[in-house]
């Protein structure tokens, strides 16, 4: 199984951004599922209405907030849960418990904007932390994929919000940056590989055979930025 992850709308009420984004993509995602996250960019004006209406998302989020705003799917042998990072995460909370709680996938995977570790200087979403990582803690999330900081970042691996020996032991964050926006990076304790400047996009082999997982990368010219194995 192969993912890749990375894109973005500047206004995502802007309709011609959209249009712009698709066109321009569409050598991609004629060929290769599409498994968005909502930023701060598709709320523009608070509410992210065009992102709602041009996505057919699963409608299995929490009930108290609106749907495919968050939600989960199961492929193969791993779980992805999509996060919504502009409403408070206290209100997914109970949810992701769960859904995480009655996941038997091997490979589990959190896709969200703003990042529970963050690259850029400055900044902190210490409620994510208080609220999610816990659940990430107890039921074992393998990789966090985040965006926003338009710096790029690959945490140790965490757990009880500090760096452990392995993967086995703790979960590793992600904070991926495509476009032209960047930022500068602060150094912090949690961080083992940080990049400025550099537009990224990911790669995730999931090798079933064996429980291998092959996390690759590239910058827009295809050279290899970071790779990291897991193995279970």
């Amino acid at each position: 199984m192969r993912l890749s992850t990375s894109w973005r709308v500047t206004w995502g009420n802007d309709r011609d951004d959209w249009d712009s984004f698709f066109y321009n993509a569409s050598d991609i995602y004629d060929r290769r599922q599409l498994v968005p996250a909502i930023g701060n960019h598709e709320n523009q004006g608070g509410h992210p209405t065009l992102y709602l209406r041009n996505f057919d998302l699963p409608k299995n989020g929490p009930k108290q907030i609106e749907k495919e705003r968050a939600y989960y799917f199961e492929y193969s042998n791993a779980l992805f849960v999509v996060l919504d990072t502009n409403i408070t995460p206290e209100s997914q909370a109970e949810w992701l418990d769960k859904v995480l709680s009655e996941s038997k996938a091997t490979w589990k995977f959190m896709i969200y904007h703003h990042p529970a570790y963050s690259s850029a200087p400055s900044r902190d979403n210490a409620s994510i932390r208080k609220h999610w990582l816990p659940l990430f803690d107890n039921y074992h999330v393998d990789l966090a994929l985040q965006g926003h900081d338009h710096a790029y970042l690959r945490t140790y691996p965490m757990k009880g919000d500090k760096r452990v020996a392995s993967p086995k032991e703790g979960t590793v964050y992600i904070v991926s940056v495509s476009g032209t926006k960047m930022y500068a990076q602060d150094p912090r304790d949690y961080t083992e590989f940080g990049m400025t400047n550099t537009s990224t996009f990911q790669v995730l082999d999931i090798q079933i055979s064996g429980n291998r997982l092959v996390y690759r990368a590239y910058d827009t010219d295809n050279n290899l930025k970071d790779e990291l194995v897991i193995e279970k």
